[in-house]
């Protein structure tokens, strides 16, 4: 869903919806889901840029491989 999100260019707001809507969402106590929020809030929808971060976090990339 979050990489749906990325690839639809939508803000925070928009995803949080899209989430509620598949039962999921992002918490502010999750270091996955803040990476996410922060890209999101930036308007930065580049999906390899994310994945660098969540790596650098030691969190799993989106789509389950970093190139």
């Amino acid at each position: 869903m979050i990489a749906l999100a990325l690839a639809l260019e939508l803000n925070k707001k928009e995803t949080d919806k899209l989430l509620s809507a598949a039962g999921y969402s992002l918490s502010e106590s999750n270091t996955f889901d803040l990476v996410i929020m922060f890209f999101l809030e930036k308007k930065i929808y580049d999906i390899y840029s994310v994945n660098q971060a969540l790596d650098y976090f030691s969190q799993k990339p989106l789509a389950g491989v970093l190139e």
